[in-house]
């Protein structure tokens, strides 16, 4: 399994970050192939099949599973909405599909444009990477949409990004625990098809 050892940890091409599809069987679809350096089409992704996704680079692998649990170099992230004394899953449960996967750059351009025939000079670069997914979650009769999505700023912290909505109004929580213990918890009321989102600097 290419995200879960340590031979394949940084890009084969001069781009910081590439994507990685992981399938049960233990084949995988990387953005790029480790050997050949030729580019696979997101779209080929197996989705049906697919068990972990996630980027690999600069020594660090970032990555979910299919039940939807974070691993972001070594921490384990688990998502949960309190309500009422219940504390209600919204990842880690293998019956809510996770292959609705998300992955894209941002990017700016910058250069200068000579008079001569409208030409110029430009310089494009990657100023972050995110990975995420959207599911949809029915819970102790309530109807998530969650979307959650890793983002890897350049020359800053990454952090994840939490968009929920709900089919009611909740007077809840939003509880973030890294590697089994509570990291982060906050007051996350919502209201009925709503959506709420959160950044959480991921520590």
């Amino acid at each position: 399994m290419i995200l879960q050892n340590d031979k394949f940890t940084h890009s084969p091409v001069a781009q910081d970050f590439i994507w990685v599809a992981e399938y049960p069987d233990g084949t995988h679809l990387p953005e790029f192939d480790f050997d050949t350096k030729v580019e696979n089409n997101f779209y080929n992704i197996n989705r049906d099949r697919l068990f972990r996704f996630g980027l690999i680079g600069h020594g660090q692998k970032i990555y979910f599973e299919r039940d939807g649990i974070f691993n972001i170099a070594g921490k384990r992230l688990q998502l949960f909405y309190e309500i009422d004394g219940k504390t209600l899953p919204l990842n880690g449960d293998f019956k809510y599909s996770t292959n609705d996967i998300i992955t894209y750059k941002d990017a700016e351009s910058s250069g200068l444009l000579s008079s001569y025939k409208g030409e110029g000079a430009f310089n494009n670069r990657i100023t972050q990477y995110s990975i995420g997914y959207k599911t949809n979650i029915q819970v102790e009769g309530i109807n998530f949409h969650f979307k959650p999505i890793v983002k890897l700023p350049f020359n800053s912290l990454a952090y994840i990004s939490m968009w929920l909505v709900a089919d009611r109004k909740l007077d809840g929580k939003l509880i973030i625990v890294n590697n089994g213990r509570v990291a982060f918890e906050t007051k996350a009321p919502l209201e009925p098809n709503v959506g709420g989102e959160l950044n959480w600097i991921i520590q």
